[in-house]
């Protein structure tokens, strides 16, 4: 029952004291209370607890583009790590009684000038250019964000070397640079040439992991922590990695592709991974002799190298526009 109004009780001593006893006994209704009161404070800590990854992870999966890239990504990392699940012929097998064979059922997408089986080098030549692309990918990751961070967060003299450093390295073109350090190593391999393309990939990612920890350490979260006597570490750890590995991912996954493309430049070029080592730039070199006679050979290899550069460019592209909304990490 709601209290009787206080405006008509005025002057009146006992009265007065009536109300005072029946406000401190008053109750509100139950129907005073909305449901919506209820339910907001409950709901906005699971919103909160989404947070950026939540987030990001309910974007992609309403992208169709992420789950064709998704898809295909699988099968390219599966062929590359087991490439005798789809095809059981030794890639070193090139027979030149076979040279230029057709389309048959032993050779389903014909032989190379050198009797090998075209499709078996495409198969096999996934491993060699993939496993460049995603060790260059990672070496570039870590050299960048480590030297990026770094000049970022501590600032002064030292960013100063970092950043002079790093706009040497940015002037030098990748493949020039590789193709000159190519001719310089003796033995080259896939850990070779993945070292030589990480020398000359990392600055792009140091310029980004630089830029992302400048803004976040400009954070009133982060002040307040160091503030508290928190060390540099833990700072570094809980607070500037995870808000700055969302533009350093998307940067990684474009260049993915581009590294694929590298080995294969460079395979083509001659100074790449070693003719024993099936790869697609080395395919490619090898049907550019014959490709007015027979394109296949080149167009085949060629057509893999595309399909499996364009796939990471658009899988880069479904992530970049996923952390295109900024979102912060506490």
């Amino acid at each position: 029952m709601a209290p009787p109004d206080s405006t008509m009780l005025i002057g009146d001593p006992e009265a007065e004291m009536a109300l005072l006893e029946q406000r401190l006994h008053y109750v509100a209704p139950e129907t005073s209370i909305s449901e919506s009161d209820d339910i907001a404070p409950s709901a906005a800590p699971k919103a909160r607890s989404r947070g950026i990854w939540g987030e990001a992870w309910r974007r992609l999966k309403r992208n169709p583009g992420f789950w064709f890239s998704a898809v295909l990504t699988a099968f390219i990392l599966l062929v590359a790590a087991w490439p005798q699940l789809f095809r059981d012929r030794d890639p070193r097998r090139c027979i030149l009684a076979d040279s230029q064979a057709p389309m048959s059922a032993e050779f389903p997408l014909g032989a190379d000038f050198q009797g090998c089986d075209i499709l078996t080098t495409i198969v096999y030549g996934a491993r060699a250019s993939v496993s460049v692309g995603l060790l260059a990918a990672f070496g570039v990751t870590l050299v960048g964000t480590i030297l990026g961070v770094v000049a970022g967060y501590f600032g002064g003299k030292v960013d100063a070397v970092i950043s002079r450093l790093t706009d040497i390295f940015f002037a030098i073109p990748l493949l020039l640079g590789a193709i000159v350090a190519g001719q310089v190593v003796a033995q080259r391999s896939v850990l070779t040439l993945t070292a030589i393309l990480m020398v000359f990939g990392w600055t792009s990612t140091a310029r980004i992991a630089r830029s992302a920890t400048i803004e976040v350490t400009t954070k009133d979260f982060v002040a307040a922590t160091r503030t508290l006597g928190a060390s540099r570490p833990r700072i570094l750890l809980t607070h500037i990695l995870p808000n700055i590995l969302a533009p350093i991912i998307v940067v990684v996954t474009m260049a993915v592709g581009g590294l694929i493309a590298a080995e294969a430049s460079l395979s083509y070029l001659g100074i790449g991974l070693p003719p024993d080592v099936p790869s697609w730039g080395r395919a490619i070199s090898d049907g550019r002799t014959v490709l007015k006679v027979n394109p296949g050979i080149l167009l085949w290899p060629a057509g893999a190298l595309t399909l499996t550069v364009f796939n990471f460019l658009v899988l880069g592209d479904v992530v970049r526009s996923t952390f295109g909304a900024k979102g912060t990490v506490r």
